[in-house]
């Protein structure tokens, strides 16, 4: 399948924290020919590997995860509690549509909330707290939720379908951090048959929505010289946010991490990327600091200490089945790395 395809396959594929199987099994059947071992470790990471001509190791990173639910109470009624995991927005639950994983398949379900006309008028334009909200998956007792397969520890996730909004602007859920493994497949497949001068460990990661835990694993494991982690990131370039809170813009490029609110990129590594990337005529923009994290907050703590960057598509609207972003951007995230890897002899590792 081409990149698009394989973007929209990824994208819409069912994997919250901890429950990345669909899409880890979709990863590996896909990088299994590209690479010249594929592991699994009992964190969930997915890591393939291309030997090198010396013992350096370079990493890619990427995240399997997308935000999603989990069943954590059902009423006699039939109805449903859930607790969010990952960082949502309460306000986006009411009314939306969620996707359940039961005991023989995939079940569909509403997030229920109460209409204005039976909403007292003091409560109508407040967000409703999670805790209040509910599921309905169409069950009418307890007994027939169980029947489903329903229960505490199901995990769910809310639905949004992959759609062209433009001849490059496109809108799905799961871009972050679905682009970042469609850039990271896509980088195998340009490597095939190139000798490569390091060791290439591409890290496909459980768990980041959650704290970056399948990164913290696979750091220690894969001890790399240097890292790139691939990401996508929030842009804020719509009406509503001023220009100091908007921390990069669809359709300028990828954007390169400066700071987050889990690493100071090194000044070595934040020179190089700006430098390849001006070498090769490759469009970027600087993320502006200090919004959000990655996994590369737990890779550059790693094996005494990683050289990590981060390259960044960035999205409108991230973490919600909505979110926008420009393929043009993940074409400049995807030149950046590659460019990044071929320069990184005799200058990073």
């Amino acid at each position: 399948m081409d990149r698009q395809q394989l973007l929209e396959s990824l994208c819409q594929a069912f994997g919250p924290p901890g429950f990345e199987d669909e899409v880890r099994d979709m990863i590996r059947l896909t990088v299994t020919p590209l690479a010249d071992r594929v592991e699994e470790d009992p964190a969930g990471n997915l890591t393939a590997w291309r030997e090198g001509t010396s013992d350096k190791i370079v990493m890619l990173d990427a995240h399997t995860d997308e935000v999603g639910l989990i069943i954590s109470h059902v009423d006699e009624r039939g109805y449903l509690r859930f607790a969010p995991l990952g960082g949502w927005d309460g306000r986006l639950f009411p009314g939306s549509r969620v996707t359940l994983k039961g005991k023989e398949g995939y079940l569909a379900a509403a997030v229920g909330f109460a209409p204005p006309h039976i909403t007292p008028p003091e409560k109508r334009d407040k967000a409703v707290p999670v805790e209040d909200l509910f599921l309905d998956a169409g069950c009418r007792s307890k007994a027939d939720a169980a029947d489903l397969g329903i229960a505490p520890g199901i995990p769910g996730v809310l639905d949004g379908p992959y759609r062209k909004l433009s001849d490059s602007l496109i809108l799905s859920k799961a871009f972050d951090d679905r682009a970042g493994c469609t850039a990271a497949i896509e980088i195998l497949t340009r490597l095939q048959g190139r000798e490569l001068p390091y060791k290439l460990a591409v890290n496909f990661a459980s768990g980041e929505e959650l704290g970056l835990r399948g990164a913290r694993v696979a750091g220690r494991r894969i001890a790399p010289n240097a890292a790139l982690v691939l990401e996508a990131t929030t842009a804020g370039d719509f009406p509503g946010v001023p220009g100091h809170l908007s921390p990069c813009q669809v359709g300028q490029g990828v954007a390169i991490t400066v700071a987050d609110r889990t690493m100071v990129t090194s000044p070595k590594m934040l020179r190089f990327l700006q430098e390849v990337a001006r070498d090769r005529q490759i469009i970027y923009q600087l993320k502006q600091p200090l919004f959000g994290g990655t996994d590369a907050g737990e890779i550059h703590l790693a094996a005494g200490g990683v050289l990590t960057g981060v390259l960044a598509v960035p999205c409108r609207y991230l973490h919600s089945p909505s979110s926008v972003m420009d393929l043009n951007d993940l074409d400049s995230l995807i030149n950046l790395a590659m460019a990044a890897l071929e320069a990184m002899p005799g200058k990073l590792v």
